[in-house]
């Protein structure tokens, strides 16, 4: 707990402490005990209340006891997961510890039903006007998505083979009713009548727009198929529910199990001491007496902190090579083989475009996004590859150079477990810095405050945290924070820092918990307020001591707030377009990338920096080195992005039609043609690629190229004014918080950037930026 205690201790809160969080079921607070004791009537209230705020009467809101203990058990575990907190102004947070596995299978469930009812009353009474069609729908898109979204989430970072279960349990019968939302007739030609009204012009930007890519979203899941075509439909959207929640699981499952045990010392040599120190605690948690940091025995879990540490600092060729291997291999353990997972997810994808009449899977996930077609996204492809190649062969050239001078037996034939650690020795040669060490300075507090500053340097907004146990959290690591404009609070969110093997997968993300929604309004507001989480794996502290940051791992913050900062900062109230609703997905990493664009200059990454145990800030020389090696190996990165790329696009247009090679002889032989590094010959990211098969983006994977155009294009406007011309950039900030941050998706995000930058995103600010042009 020491980030815990550092952060309480770094940052004044002023009305936090004033404030209490209150349980409640629906608008009303019927408790202040956690977790009450649900009464009947108070669980009739609380439908009574949802029937009235939707306005048209809704089935499944019964008034009259429950007649039987298995649906008083139902309605009562129901309302448990719909109770929700407050803190201050910020309503209906989630109340994590509800969510036990019996209360999930068993009240999910009966929300499904309850759900299901009302819709199938809505589809026989829909009025084709705003209010009769489109709010009732967000109410009931509301209490699915709560419930479901606080389930998806533990499962994701409080893992259990129960939890699991229960979300199992209840996951079809939820994919069957969003299918059959999604494609019902009645509420697709409300929309239409609504849309071909004469008064559908002077709506609001954000409602055309909620309307129209409603109309689209509908068309795009086969509202207009008949019959066996919509049963089929239904059927592969069901399996790839599944299919994806099991390709997930699977790894999560292998981390919980996987080990590298080492017993002798020098195999460890240069590993760094806090991930020896985890090691040894895991030992000890196998049943292993007396492991120590200094003498072992190690048991390593097999993950993303332990991977990257080992593979830059152990000197242990074989160690790595251990390490390089299984890390590789994750997702192909037998009984959580992910390989038949993900040949079926492909297959079933091609069947579902075909079936609303894409000619593959690339054309019907490029349709909804910023890119005009598939095209366009192969010139992308083209254009950085040209530019990036010619700078990975020096590199790699260089490299190997390095290695031959420094007598390195593997440089007459260098294998893949050799290129990390030998890059970072050559950073360190070039740029006299020790990434490792460098953790003392950048202290997860301190690292916070910066961010902060900078937030309300740029949008004139304030970050403070609330007293730790004033709000529900999934981990007692778990902090809550408000942001605060003009002594109001406008937004909250939660941060998730730490590594949890077993439990938590890996990898940083960013989510939405509350909408900021004209509906979800309590007294006195115009709309809810607005809550993101965003989750990090950092390397977790020892007892006592404060959480230490990689370079990395300092930048994947500015990322993910970036994200949730456009959730926050949205000044649009309806849900449907708030945020980041309705923003095309390969607009959506702009803000995010854009945000770590801030971590090259110079006196603001100087002032992130404090040493763990001197306080000292970082001196201006190794700061200069820093800024000067952002571009290194940036060929062969930009070169392994492009690989990802274009394996997901190649996969999505050419697999799953018959006959053809297997999406690892696809994989293989795009690996041949764009990177420059080694690789094995038998090796495939694809059984752990889960941004392809779990993590949305199939045959979006090229977004994150796509944004960093956008983003290095949006961060020289900030360059052009000046960056430390502090009027010019809270000018441009301001302007970028209007639009990128501000509009959501209440327009297409092509128009969003032009009100922002006057013109198109172009490449070469990201090149020349990169010092690839």
């Amino acid at each position: 707990m020491a980030f815990a205690r550092s952060v309480i201790c770094w940052r004044k809160r002023k009305a936090a402490a004033s404030w209490n969080w209150k349980w409640t079921t629906g608008p009303a607070a019927t408790s202040s005990a956690p977790l009450p004791e649900i009464s009947t009537l108070i669980l009739h209230r609380r439908r009574l209340a949802a029937c009235a705020a939707l306005t048209f009467g809704l089935v499944g809101c019964a008034t009259q006891p429950a007649e039987n203990e298995e649906t008083n058990m139902a309605d009562d575990a129901l309302a448990r997961l719909e109770q929700t907190a407050s803190v201050g102004p910020i309503a209906h947070l989630p109340l994590w510890e509800a969510y036990t596995p019996d209360q999930v299978e068993v009240g999910a469930a009966r929300l499904i039903e309850e759900v299901d009812a009302a819709f199938a009353t809505l589809e026989g009474e829909v009025s084709p006007t705003w209010a009769g069609t489109m709010e009732p729908l967000e109410h009931l898109e509301h209490r699915l998505g709560h419930v479901v979204g606080v389930v998806s989430h533990l499962v994701s970072v409080k893992y259990t083979d129960e939890l699991k279960a229960a979300f199992d349990a209840i996951r079809p019968d939820y994919v069957a009713l969003a299918n059959r939302m999604s494609q019902s007739r009645p509420i697709y030609d409300a929309m239409l009548q609504i849309r071909a009204a004469d008064g559908f012009a002077d709506e609001s930007p954000a409602r055309r727009r909620v309307v129209e890519e409603s109309i689209r979203a509908m068309e795009r899941s086969g509202v207009h198929l008949e019959g066996d075509a919509k049963a089929r439909y239904r059927e592969i959207q069901q399996r790839l529910a599944e299919l994806s929640n099991d390709f997930s699981s699977n790894l999560v499952k292998q981390e919980q199990s996987a080990r590298i045990d080492v017993e002798d010392p020098d195999r460890v040599a240069g590993v760094p001491e806090p991930i020896l120190a985890l090691a040894a605690t895991r030992a000890v948690s196998d049943g292993v007496e007396n492991a120590t940091a200094a003498d072992g025995p190690w048991h390593f879990a097999v993950n993303g902190p332990n991977y990257v540490a080992v593979i830059q600092h152990g000197k242990d060729q074989g160690l790595r090579e251990e390490f390089y291997r299984a890390y590789r291999s994750r997702g192909t353990a037998p009984q959580l083989d992910n390989r038949p997972l993900l040949q079926e997810i492909l297959e079933l994808r091609q069947e579902m475009a075909q079936l609303v009449g894409f000619s593959n899977y690339a054309e019907f996930s490029v349709a909804a996004k910023m890119a005009p077609d598939v095209a366009a996204v192969w010139t992308l492809f083209e254009e950085l590859e040209s530019a990036a190649r010619p700078a990975a062969e020096r590199e790699y050239a260089q490299l190997v150079d390095f290695m031959r001078a420094q007598g390195a037996p593997e440089a007459e034939d260098p294998q893949p477990w050799d290129v990390g650690f030998w890059s970072e020795r050559l950073r360190e040669s070039l740029y006299d810095y020790d990434g490792e060490r460098l953790r003392s300075y950048f202290q997860m507090p301190k690292v916070f405050d910066g961010l902060f500053s900078l937030v309300a340097k740029l949008y004139d907004v304030q970050i403070r945290e609330v007293e730790p146990g004033s709000v529900p959290v999934w981990d007692e690591s778990v902090r809550f924070f408000e942001v605060v404009d003009d002594s109001e609070v406008v937004a909250g969110f939660y941060v998730d820092p730490y590594a949890r093997p077993g439990e938590k997968r890996g990898g940083a993300w960013m989510n939405t918990v509350v909408q900021r929604s004209r509906l979800l309004a309590g007294p006195g507001q115009s709309s809810s307020l607005p809550v993101a989480l965003f989750v990090m794996n950092g390397r977790p502290p020892g007892e006592g001591a404060v959480g230490l940051m990689s370079l990395d791992e300092v930048r994947t913050l500015f990322h993910e707030f970036g994200h949730a900062m456009q959730h926050m900062f949205t000044q649009i109230e309806e849900s449907g377009a708030s945020g980041l609703n309705l923003v095309e997905w390969d607009a959506v990493e702009l803000a995010s990338q854009f945000n770590e664009f801030w971590m090259d200059h110079k006196p603001f990454l100087r002032a992130l920096t404090a040493h763990a145990e001197t306080g000292e800030q970082l001196d201006l020389e190794t700061i200069d080195r820093i800024v000067a090696s952002r571009n290194f190996m940036v060929g062969n990165g930009t070169l392994r992005q492009l690989q990802f790329g274009k394996t997901d696009m190649t996969l999505h247009e050419q697999y799953g039609f018959g006959d053809g090679p297997d999406p690892f002889e696809i994989e293989s032989e795009i690996v041949a043609q764009t990177v420059v590094t080694p690789s094995l010959a038998d090796e495939s990211m694809l059984p752990a690629f889960t941004h392809l098969f779990s993590g949305g983006y199939a045959a979006g994977y090229y977004s994150y190229k796509w944004a960093e155009v956008l983003a290095a294009d949006a961060f020289a406007a900030f360059r052009e004014v000046g960056l430390d011309n502090d009027a010019g950039v809270r000018e441009v900030a301001q302007r970028f918080n209007d639009t990128v941050l501000g509009l959501g998706g209440s327009l297409p995000a092509v128009e969003v950037y032009r009100l922002f930058r006057g013109r198109d995103a172009e490449p070469a600010a990201l090149l020349e930026d990169q010092g690839l042009r």
